[in-house]
């Protein structure tokens, strides 16, 4: 029996759930990166790093909310600040104390950020940031890096994916004459710039996917420049970042500054929010002045939602002295060293790397030569991307849930309720999978 077989025989809820799904959700999942083959897993409950699938396997979480958990599952307080939001109301459509409380926790961490507009999610602090880059600066045109990820709004999908000069479906192709797609190279940068007429260089300062495609603080340093020589405005989408890498992102750990700042996941405590900030001046197109001005519009029903908001102020407290992002880099970097080790015993090909509380795992790619900022020249964005071929990958995922592990499309976040446990079993789940797929002639 293959490995894809097996874990289909031992997930029937699974696989009920989702053929329950697809009777009234296109392809049966809500969200892109769930896609697994033979069918995705369903989960019932969770807590710290662990949670319980549909047919009652413990899994140690490497998914993490999509990197929103840095606390883990329902930390105590984040529930708790939940369970007293509630009991106020949950939709006022008023102004409330919790919104300007958490606005003041965002502007005391980030290094650039002076004030504050909330949003419902990432994508539309991205598409908020563009907005407001444009009508600050009363340009145009975007620059971007090929692979790197802003949301699913028309101008963040394209260039995302490769091809990065293909026709992306959905949006419409006449706006690439305002959105310019380039390596992650300072030269390709400074000549879409040359223009003059670019609003707004947008990146996620980790480089594409949260370090698939890793970017150096000194291009970020070089970039930085070149946005303000030019006068367009530099966007650090730190959605991801924000708060992990640092209480103040990554833009506090490169020393670099930009002038916009998008955040979600962290944020809002693992509840729908998201942000943009960035220096005052920028950000004051946002407010309704009466004697006139450029006025960029921003309305949204849950705008600094209170439930978000309460979340969101926990969350941030608890991350705000940088003991909880040392407890989570220290355990992934364990990680990342312990799964290097399995994969040197086996002597199955491939790498491992990530930063700060990430990872990300390629089976099949021997590690490419030279510096991790250098490696998309030689074997190409989208090869790092994803890491892995996907009939490995999806035979991989299955064999570590066999195993009692679940892996974020080959890649994982940790949080500060990981512990060494954790680790072990992971890399035990690891060695058996590769052992077993190399024994099966997918690897």
């Amino acid at each position: 029996m293959s490995v894809l077989d097996e874990w289909a025989a031992a997930n029937p809820r699974s696989l009920a759930l989702h053929e329950r799904a697809r009777r009234v959700i296109p392809g049966g999942i809500t969200h892109d990166v769930r896609y697994a083959e033979p069918f995705p897993m369903a989960i019932t409950a969770a807590s710290g790093s662990h949670k319980t699938d549909a047919d009652g396997h413990d899994l140690v979480c490497y998914a993490m909310g999509h990197g929103a958990l840095l606390l883990g599952h329902n930390p105590a307080p984040v529930v708790e600040a939940l369970g007293r939001a509630a009991q106020g109301f949950l939709h006022a459509g008023s102004s409330h104390e919790l919104e300007a409380e958490w606005a003041e926790r965002i502007c005391a961490l980030v290094p650039s950020v002076d004030a504050v507009h909330f949003t419902s999610s990432g994508t539309e602090a991205t598409m908020l940031a563009l907005q407001v880059a444009r009508g600050f600066t009363g340009r145009d045109r975007v620059v971007r890096i090929e692979g790197h990820f802003h949301g699913w709004h028309d101008t963040a999908a394209i260039g995302a994916e490769a091809p990065f000069d293909a026709r992306v479906p959905g949006v419409p192709d006449v706006l690439r004459q305002v959105v310019a797609v380039v390596p992650p190279d300072a030269g390709a940068i400074e000549a879409a710039l040359a223009t003059g007429d670019v609003a707004a260089v947008i990146l996620e300062p980790t480089g594409a996917s949260f370090g698939a495609v890793p970017l150096s603080c000194d291009l970020l340093a070089a970039i930085r420049e070149l946005t303000t020589a030019a006068g367009a405005l530099l966007v650090f989408d730190e959605v991801i970042s924000g708060f992990r890498w640092s209480p103040g992102g990554l833009q506090q750990v490169a020393g670099v500054l930009p002038d916009l700042t998008t955040m979600a996941k962290i944020v809002a405590g693992g509840m729908p929010g998201g942000a943009l900030g960035g220096a005052a001046e920028i950000m004051e197109v946002l407010a309704v002045r009466p004697g006139g001005g450029v006025k960029v519009k921003h309305p949204g029903t849950h705008n600094a939602h209170p439930l978000s908001a309460a979340a969101g102020i926990a969350m941030l407290d608890a991350v705000a002295d940088g003991a909880v992002q040392s407890r989570a880099d220290e355990m992934a970097g364990w990680l990342r060293r312990e799964l290097e080790a399995v994969l040197e015993r086996t002597g199955v090909p491939g790498f491992v790397h990530g930063e700060s509380s990430t990872f990300r795992v390629a089976v099949g790619t021997p590690r490419p030569d030279g510096e991790p900022t250098d490696w998309w020249r030689t074997i190409g964005t989208d090869a790092l991307k994803h890491g892995t071929a996907p009939v490995v990958h999806h035979a991989l995922q299955a064999s570590m849930l066999l195993e009692g592990v679940h892996l974020f499309q080959g890649r994982g976040f940790l949080s500060s309720a990981h512990t060494e446990a954790d680790i072990d079993r992971t890399a035990t789940a690891f060695e058996r999978s590769l052992l077993r797929l190399r024994s099966e002639g997918v690897v």
